[in-house]
């Protein structure tokens, strides 16, 4: 025993250890020590989301009831009821695999004789669906601990959903009111001729009143996006790092199982859950960058040259701010893209390459 505490005690895993103590999650320390330290430091950590989340859905209270018109309110909601098509369907998915996976280990342990005391700790840890360490305790509490097993997939799954369903809903929310800029820019000058006056009225001028409530929109959209981005841009490089790593080291293991269609089951599941997780964070982003240049694109299309000068003034306002589309990152580094995603399955492969070689 004083071997094994000598080893984690070397310079070679100080960091580690002195960091997963601080937090609370160094396993070779009492429970008691390590909710003391895990339990302020998960609230410090969780807490502080929840006031940017709950900024982000007043926004969107906030412009459901701005919305003057059947056109935008029709604009929105098919933008949202997209985003709800998306989610319920990636749930439903997610769910499936969590079902999956705890239907699998029910089934193993119903059919295998799990009462013998010989049974060993590994072929114990075969039956459940995640690889724990219980020690010698397993062999004789093993129901017990796949009950816990089989809630924390449940809560793992729960929790990606809740996330990545929030964060489409966001996105979605985002692009449809851009869209609704959009759709007003394009209407721009269209009841006007030839006749027009080049410097009408400012109160009579209706171009230019729609022009700026246009501009106060457009602003108020990139303020949106930009707090989903601030609220999910360490989230994501945390799960892009992860997904590369754990993604690639799934696949070996379905490589492996090739040929044995029961063990094959369950790390195939995972690696297309974790490839399908991973693409919703890049998608959704994509979507958010196409859309938020549709006010340039909009005004191009709009007639312009029947407008007042103050109204062109207003219009190239909008047109130079679209020109730096809005983007969400993983850590303010990587712009979450199709294009990105495409490196980050190729990041995957190489992983998977080199892993693969060691075998």
């Amino acid at each position: 025993m004083d071997e094994r505490k000598n080893i984690w005690q070397s310079r070679f895993y100080t960091v580690p250890r002195v960091y997963m103590s601080l937090v609370g999650i160094w396993p070779y320390h009492r429970f008691r020590y390590r909710c003391f330290l895990f339990v302020p430091m998960f609230t410090f950590s969780i807490t502080i989301l929840i006031p940017q989340l709950k900024t982000c859905l007043k926004t969107i209270e906030d412009d459901w009831l701005s919305l003057n018109t059947d056109v935008e309110r029709n604009i929105l909601q098919r933008h949202t009821a997209y985003g709800r098509y998306i989610t319920l369907t990636y749930g439903i998915f997610m769910q499936f695999v969590g079902i999956l996976l705890i239907s699998k280990s029910v089934v193993i342990m119903l059919l295998e004789d799990t009462s013998d005391a010989t049974v060993s700790s590994l072929v114990a840890e075969a039956k459940l669906p995640l690889r724990v360490e219980y020690g010698e305790m397993l062999n004789q509490y093993l129901y017990p601990m796949a009950v816990h097993c089989y809630l924390a997939v449940f809560s793992h799954i729960s929790i990606t959903i809740a996330v990545d369903s929030c964060y489409i809903a966001l996105i979605r929310h985002a692009c449809g009111m851009f869209a609704i800029v959009g759709h007003t820019l394009e209407h721009i000058g269209k009841d006007s001729n030839d006749n027009f006056d080049l410097k009408p009225d400012k109160v009579k001028d209706d171009n230019y009143n729609k022009t700026l409530g246009c501009l106060r929109k457009h602003l108020h959209v990139i303020q949106f996006a930009e707090l989903i981005e601030s609220t999910f841009t360490n989230i994501f490089l945390v799960s892009v790092c992860l997904n590369m790593i754990g993604g690639s080291m799934i696949g070996i293991q379905v490589v492996l199982n090739l040929n044995d269609a029961k063990d094959i089951v369950e790390p195939f599941a995972i690696y297309i859950a974790q490839l399908i997780h991973l693409f919703l964070q890049f998608w959704p982003a994509q979507f958010l960058l196409d859309y938020s240049i549709l006010p340039y694109e909009s005004i191009c299309r709009s007639n312009w040259y029947y407008t007042s000068r103050r109204c062109r003034k207003l219009l190239f306002l909008i047109m130079n701010r679209s020109l730096l589309p809005c983007k969400i990152t993983a850590g303010k580094i990587v712009p979450l893209t199709i294009e990105n995603f495409g490196r980050v399955l190729k990041t995957m492969m190489s992983y998977f390459t080199m892993l693969r070689s060691f075998k």
